[in-house]
């Protein structure tokens, strides 16, 4: 069987066509994990820019000396305020460890969970708060070594 002008014609134009959908699919795909990465990174900067506002009007909520011993340094609405701070704060740690398969964002936002940790660790450990996360979360926290279990407050703050 010959080829006529006109097959070798045809055959590259359906060869030009597979190659622009492999093209054009590869490269959709690729602008998609850019924008979820981009969207991954601004709703976490949204929600931390938040916490770290509120903090702006409550400092004592993340004042180590005040957040070591929370049930005596503060009292009725400001230990709701405070606990519901903390609950956020831990909150939005959690977040970021369901990202932790992405390993840029989870590098650039695990130091929030380590600075947040410091502050509320207590209030973590507190059994009225374990059913609160998931278990492995609190695995997570539990077993990381960059996340000491540490209730003293640095004696340099006031």
């Amino acid at each position: 069987m010959t080829m006529t002008c006109e097959d070798i014609v045809r055959l590259i134009s359906l060869m030009l066509s597979i190659i622009a959908i492999v093209t054009s699919s590869v490269t959709s795909w690729y602008v998609f994990l850019i924008s979820r990465r981009e969207k991954n990174y601004a709703d976490l900067d949204t929600l931390y820019l938040q916490l770290l506002k509120s903090a702006l009007e409550h400092p004592n909520f993340v004042n180590p000396s005040y957040t070591v011993d929370y049930d005596n340094m503060f009292k009725d609405e400001d230990l709701w305020r405070y606990k519901t701070y903390a609950y956020i704060a831990w909150n939005i740690c959690e977040t970021i460890y369901d990202r932790k398969d992405n390993k840029t964002l989870f590098e650039t936002w695990e130091p929030v969970i380590v600075a947040e940790n410091k502050l509320h660790r207590k209030w973590f450990d507190a059994l009225e708060n374990h059913h609160k996360f998931k278990d492995s979360f609190r695995k997570y926290v539990r077993d990381n070594p960059n996340l000491p279990q540490e209730y003293k407050a640095d004696p340099n703050t006031k």
